[in-house]
């Protein structure tokens, strides 16, 4: 409603008495602009009421603050496993660090030795991922691994390790952070290669370095054999080759691709590697392999 106007009408005159002039007015208003001048209606810019915002209409979203969600990038699960109320991780606890030892390499540069084991005895782990911590008393060792390891680790394999970076004389303590992985029960999702050594050959290398240095090294040739005994096709075939001297210590470790087309079903590839040894002299050789089926 639009504010009421008012109306005032003033008429003066003057009249002199000696020395004083006196000036009278008539004052002529309207009835809401008299009331207003004594004070009995609040004044315009106070008698408008704010406006007051409709009240909204019930809701029936409830908004709540988001949980703290967790994301694994490397791990996929499954629909099935999603909704599994009994799903659960691998037990990490089960993987130990074996043997950590140290071996110059054939320049004299330092190199970590060292062994993941499952130790379980019927649960393999699936996409492995692990973070490493190396310390000299208090301080940091920063080191990395020079390759990566299988798709899945079965119970009871070692899978061989070297880990390069900063010079260090020694290893005081390890810290292995297993990130969660998918359990899975034998006979697990690894195609069946029968994977042999056929021999081994011992030799010495040598080089150059910076045109001035020399060095020497012995080195092993491994000559092994790779049988698909699955019932599909086999690609990407993946091989760590491990060197044990006689008091069963890591002496020399090697990964390779293996360069072979895909097996068939019955076929079988040969392979042939040179192992660098880099401790005592080796007693036995190790392998174990990952591979996919199509």
């Amino acid at each position: 409603m639009p504010p009421r106007r008012s109306m005032c009408i003033a008429i003066c005159s003057a009249t002199r008495k000696s020395r004083l002039m006196t000036i009278w007015c008539k004052v002529k208003a309207s009835r809401y602009t008299a009331a207003l001048l004594a004070g009995m209606i609040p004044s315009l810019a106070f008698a408008q009421a704010t406006e007051v915002p409709p009240t909204p209409s019930p809701s029936r979203i409830i908004r709540v603050d988001p949980a703290n969600v967790r994301v694994i990038d490397h791990l996929r699960l499954s629909t099935e496993e999603l909704l599994d109320e009994n799903f659960k991780f691998f037990d990490s606890s089960v993987m130990a660090v074996v043997d950590p030892h140290r071996l110059p390499s054939e320049i004299g540069r330092s190199q970590l030795y060292l062994e993941f084991v499952n130790t379980s005895k019927d649960t393999i782990m699936v996409d492995p991922n692990v973070t490493m911590a190396f310390f000299d008393g208090s301080t940091a060792i920063g080191l990395r691994h020079e390759w990566t390891m299988p798709s899945t680790i079965y119970p009871g394999e070692r899978v061989p390790m070297i880990f390069t970076g900063e010079r260090f004389n020694k290893i005081t303590e390890i810290k292995a952070d297993w990130q969660p992985a998918k359990p899975s029960a034998l006979p697990g999702p690894r195609p069946k290669l029968k994977v042999t050594i056929e021999k081994t050959d011992a030799g010495i290398g040598g080089g150059t370095l910076n045109f001035t240095y020399r060095y020497q090294y012995k080195y092993v040739t491994v000559f092994g054999r790779v049988l698909n005994e699955s019932q599909s096709d086999v690609d990407e075939i993946r091989v760590w080759v491990s060197l044990y001297d006689a008091k069963d210590h890591l002496t020399g470790a090697r990964y390779e691709e293996l360069r072979v087309p895909t097996l068939k079903p019955g076929e079988s590839v040969p392979f042939q590697f040179d192992v660098k040894q880099h401790g005592a002299n080796f007693a036995r050789v190790a392998v174990i392999y990952d591979a996919e089926a199509q």
